[in-house]
């Protein structure tokens, strides 16, 4: 960590290889996988049913060679929205294979939302599992630009569907060779959080996502950790890189869908070691009584993010999980790709309850005045804004946003509110758009409060934890 003038800085850029497309730079790691020990890679805990590593190469190569034989070209783009299962990955990756544009939909989206979401990025083709496609396969049909529909699962809904096993090719996996790309070409399309308005599209380029699985690596032991649950859902920036990352890392990966019972149960039933959780996740396993009743001996570390975590969930998670020896804190958004900012990984590093860790490499940080826009010193409180190689390359066909986020230094404002200490550990503490302004000052909304209290059911949270404050607001109002 080097401080520059008040701008804290990772170090030196990590090393991203030399190849600029993240579609062979995983079958390059998967091929690896395959030559040491052809384990299994992935199982569906709802089905059981197992993919190993060389099942996963060759799927993947088969659906990027069915789909180009439909008519898949480079910079086409493909949409998906599924829960999290097998083919998702496999999906994911082939079409990247074939120079496409991957752009992930929440299959809990409302007819508007996926509306809204699909003309942004205007795929040509839409993957679907057969839940999703029951869901919202009108709003599908209703898009002039969608040209086909192919379910991952299941019988086709409908006669015009196509079978996502009817699309794979056979094709010798050791001798494919992916779509050549240029590293600044945009390879996903994720959706920003939407939790004061509707979501941007956030364009990231095959040189972010390679950088995101250096960055992964940065201050992380690997050799403890082989079995990995995941349930953050892989329409996520944080989902789906996770995945993808730990993958090409020869990880056993147990995929499912949340359920308080079933999580419990899949880490006891296949002895997971690592777990990837989100806020409400830790809230869960600090507090209730089932986790007492399930052998969680296995985990020894823990990745949490999305949103802050307070140190009384992490004393309690820790004191439930007696073979943990870390609960490793990060902080990102989909405009950077991933975490930016990261707790060491290593026993022997201080891990501090509040902060969400240091600089990861390649990156810069700085922490600016509100108001003035000058840059802060250590333990001053002000707006986060970064740069370097996991920014995105910008919001799709919206210059006004991309105008509006990047400061004159070119800095992307992260709008959320933090501080960094003597050691140039950061600490998140509020959102910008949050601070309420009262007689001249900007207060936290945990100040006292003066406007009074409204009691509701439920807070309605995006799947990752956050608050979605534009639904509470709308909710309160209705009720005046």
């Amino acid at each position: 960590m080097k401080n520059d003038e008040k701008v804290m800085c990772g170090g030196p850029a990590l090393l991203v290889p030399a190849h600029l497309s993240f579609g062979q730079h995983f079958l390059d790691k998967i091929r690896e996988n395959c030559l040491r020990q052809d384990g299994v890679a992935l199982i569906d805990y709802h089905t059981g049913h197992k993919v190993s590593y060389k099942e996963l190469l060759e799927e993947t190569v088969s659906a990027a060679v069915g789909l180009q034989s439909m008519g898949l070209n480079r910079g086409d783009v493909v949409g998906i929205c599924s829960e999290n299962r097998p083919e998702f990955v496999t999906a994911v990756m082939g079409a990247i294979c074939c120079g496409a544009v991957v752009t992930a939909f929440n299959p809990q989206y409302k007819a508007d939302e996926i509306q809204h979401a699909l003309n942004i990025s205007l795929p040509k083709l839409i993957v679907a599992s057969e839940n999703s496609l029951k869901k919202h396969i009108d709003v599908f049909k209703s898009m002039p630009f969608i040209n086909k529909l192919i379910q991952l699962n299941g019988e086709p809904v409908q006669h015009d569907v196509n079978s996502y096993s009817s699309l794979l090719v056979p094709t010798n996996p050791n001798t494919y060779v992916p779509v050549e790309v240029n590293g600044t070409d945009t390879v996903f399309i994720f959706y920003s959080s939407g939790t004061t308005g509707l979501p941007k599209g956030v364009m990231l380029s095959h040189l972010n996502a390679l950088y995101v699985s250096s960055s992964l690596d940065f201050g992380y032991t690997r050799e403890s950790c082989i079995r990995f649950l995941s349930i953050l859902p892989m329409c996520h920036v944080f989902g789906l890189f996770s995945v993808i990352h730990y993958l090409g890392c020869n990880k056993l990966l147990i995929l499912m869908v949340y359920s308080p019972v079933d999580y419990l149960k899949a880490i006891e039933e296949y002895k997971v070691n690592l777990l990837i959780i989100v806020p409400p996740i830790a809230v869960f396993l600090s507090k209730s009584d089932l986790v007492q009743k399930y052998d969680l001996s296995s985990v020894t570390r823990i990745w949490c993010g999305a949103a802050p975590l307070s140190q009384e969930t992490t004393v309690g998670v820790l004191r439930n999980f007696p073979n943990c020896q870390k609960i490793i804190h990060g902080y990102g958004m989909t405009e950077t790709s991933f975490i930016i900012i990261k707790s060491y990984d290593t026993l022997d590093s201080e891990q501090k309850h509040g902060s969400c860790g240091h600089v990861v490499p390649g990156m810069k940080v700085k922490v600016v005045d509100i108001n003035t826009r000058q840059t802060l010193g250590s333990y001053e409180r002000g707006e986060v804004c970064v740069k370097g190689p996991l920014v995105m390359k910008g919001y799709m066909n919206n210059d006004q946003a991309n105008v509006d986020i990047r400061d004159d230094e070119g800095f992307l404002k992260t709008g959320d509110i933090g501080y960094y200490d003597s050691d140039g550990c950061f600490y998140i503490v509020d959102r910008l758009k949050e601070l309420i302004k009262y007689k001249g000052h900007q207060l936290s909304p945990i100040t006292r409060i003066r406007g009074g209290i409204y009691f509701v059911s439920e807070i309605p949270k995006s799947g990752t934890g956050k608050i979605l404050r534009k639904v509470l607001k709308a909710s309160v109002i209705a009720k005046k």
